[in-house]
């Protein structure tokens, strides 16, 4: 009983909604950025901070970590906000929708943290290319290198794809903010309980419904017949 009463609770209809889609784009979105990342080369982007050729006061490798920082709390708080949601967080009554003040708060700082910080990564890959020292060390080649000791392959590109991931989430997250307040329109609260339900009592009457009597100074005697079978029928006699 218990965990029928814990599956009626799900809604799982929260997932074909605009913001159901977007909360699911959103982690596509950020899982690609933070793979991306993943695939970019530490050591070259210590070698582009020493050569301060372009963007000197960009430090490539602290953009780095800040954004697998910032891809993981939105990555986090996203599917915490989805899980929420599918457990039936819109029809908890008046309370919903100061949860989705919140929410909304949260997908505008999200989406700023993750437009600034593809913009950085974009800048990163920019510097990355514009460098000659970079280039000269073989950037663009597919092959790996021994750059500070560590072999390590460039991965040329891998900075552009973190970027348009970032900002790909970044404006969704914008979006899901605009049209969250659409959730809050009818959201009521569903009775998960018997004892929620209302109960209804239908009366069964066993009497004859009433004659209606057309003529009010005349009175109906009813008179048994009973014929040569065994049939017994009541006849209306007037007087």
């Amino acid at each position: 009983m218990a965990k029928e009463q814990m599956v009626a609770t799900l809604d799982y209809g929260y997932l074909s909604t605009p913001v159901g889609i977007l909360n699911i784009a959103e982690i596509v979105a950020l899982i690609a950025a933070l793979i991306s990342v993943a695939f970019t080369s530490r050591s070259f982007c210590e070698l582009a901070d020493n050569l301060k050729w372009v963007y000197p006061d960009l430090n490539t490798l602290t953009v780095r970590y800040v954004f697998q920082s910032f891809a993981i709390l939105c990555l986090t708080i996203t599917i915490i906000i989805l899980v929420m949601h599918i457990y039936g967080i819109r029809f908890s009554g008046k309370n919903f929708a100061y949860l989705n003040q919140i929410c909304l708060i949260l997908n505008i700082i999200m989406g700023l943290m993750m437009i600034s910080i593809g913009i950085c990564a974009a800048l990163w890959e920019d510097k990355l290319r514009r460098t000659p020292g970079i280039i000269r060390r073989g950037y663009f080649l597919n092959r790996y290198q021994t750059v500070f000791g560590e072999v390590t392959h460039p991965r040329p590109g891998a900075a552009a794809a973190a970027a348009t991931f970032a900002l790909i989430a970044g404006i969704l997250f914008i979006i899901e903010a605009c049209i969250r307040p659409m959730l809050s329109t009818g959201a009521t609260r569903v009775p998960t309980h018997s004892s929620d339900r209302p109960s209804y009592t239908v009366a069964v009457s066993t009497q004859h419904p009433p004659v209606n009597i057309s003529n009010s100074g005349e009175r109906i005697i009813p008179i048994e017949k009973t014929t040569t079978t065994t049939t017994t029928t009541t006849l209306p006699y007037r007087v």
